[in-house]
């Protein structure tokens, strides 16, 4: 009886390491210091308008609005994703995202995951060229 019940500890232990494991050097666990970027937003463009990053990099993106009320949203999932269900880029508070305060700068704290180009556009309607206001994240491998 003492022999099953070591041989089953061990067996739910080896089972239950790996998976800590993983779960503690994922990107969205690990505390490493983010790489902190700066975006500057005026009518119609962003400054720059292609991020690069690599891939497990932990962000801090930072968009300043020069003239007026400016933010950015960007796209979870990168381009041609078939897969919706798990999203490349995990932001710390989901909810912030295209949230644009009037007169405060953005912060978006995120972990790159998965390799791939990110769209990103205005998150507030700024006049008739907004729509051209856009730029691409570039998470690489």
């Amino acid at each position: 009886m003492r022999k099953a019940i070591v041989a089953v500890t061990v067996s739910v232990g080896l089972a239950v390491v790996p998976l800590c494991v993983a779960i503690a050097q994922s990107p969205a666990n690990q505390n490493q210091a983010p790489k902190i970027i700066e975006v500057s937003a005026k009518k119609y463009e962003f400054t720059p308008n292609e991020i690069r990053v690599q891939q497990g990099t932990r962000v801090e993106l930072k968009v300043h609005s020069e003239d007026e009320t400016h933010g950015i949203k960007l796209s979870v999932y990168a381009e041609g994703t078939k897969d919706k269900g798990k999203p490349g880029l995990l932001f710390d508070q989901p909810g912030e995202n295209g949230k644009v305060t009037k007169g405060v700068d953005q912060v978006f704290d995120f972990a790159a995951q998965e390799s791939g180009t990110y769209d990103f556009k205005c998150a507030k309607v700024c006049g008739l060229g907004h729509d051209r206001m856009k730029g691409k994240l570039v998470v690489e491998p």
